[in-house]
């Protein structure tokens, strides 16, 4: 049985459960942790340490969950948008948890 990732620790892990919208344009997640998030294909007009605003979207519990949030952007090149965020709620470790063993089930 392989290994589940730990949401809440600093390792990045992926999950098809969860992408960002940008702009109001959806992105994929490429991997992320609760502290920073890797965003494949987003715009490179984005620069280094810019404060961006963005939308995580989950499924959790068969429902959708829409959460704002932002965070300051580390790098911007042909692997992803590197962002580190604020945590959009105080829940939000234990949503990732939730997701991410909901996945490996």
């Amino acid at each position: 049985m392989a290994k589940e990732p730990e949401a809440a620790s600093s390792s990045r892990f992926t999950s098809t459960r969860i992408s960002v919208t940008i702009d109001q344009r959806s992105y994929p997640v490429t991997n992320m942790n609760a502290f920073e998030v890797l965003i494949g294909g987003a715009p490179d007009w984005i620069s280094v340490r810019q404060k961006i605003d963005f939308t995580f979207h989950l499924q959790v519990g068969g429902r959708d969950v829409v959460l704002p949030t932002y965070g300051v952007v580390l790098k911007n090149d042909a692997g992803g948008l590197d962002v580190r965020y604020q945590a959009p709620n105080d829940r939000w470790r234990d949503l990732l948890t939730k997701m991410v063993k909901e996945e490996y089930a």
